[in-house]
């Protein structure tokens, strides 16, 4: 399974988690409420999912509260990517 590389990044007081899948990087707001950009990077999770299995590892956990959301949020994450590829799988579309 391969293990995607994960960051948090801040810019102009706006957190968010970086996630770096080699073609293009996915950015998940965390500082602010925007249900468009959470869409869209989970959509291009899924599309990820279809090129293989894989887990997204947050490369340095921190003590701050932003990188201790983030580890939480991608263990939650990573949950879900596995359930995702499962189901996909069962249906044949991976």
């Amino acid at each position: 399974m391969e293990t995607i590389r994960a960051t948090v990044e801040s810019l102009d007081d706006k957190h968010f988690i970086k996630i770096e899948t080699g073609d293009e990087d996915i950015s998940i707001p965390m500082s602010e409420d925007k249900p468009n950009e959470v869409k869209s990077a989970f959509n291009k999770i899924i599309t990820r999912i279809k090129v293989g299995e894989f887990q997204i590892k947050l490369e340095e956990v921190r003590e701050d509260l932003f990188s201790q959301v983030a580890n939480e949020y991608i263990t939650q994450l990573n949950r879900e990517i596995q359930e995702v590829h499962g189901e996909m799988k069962e249906y044949g579309l991976v």
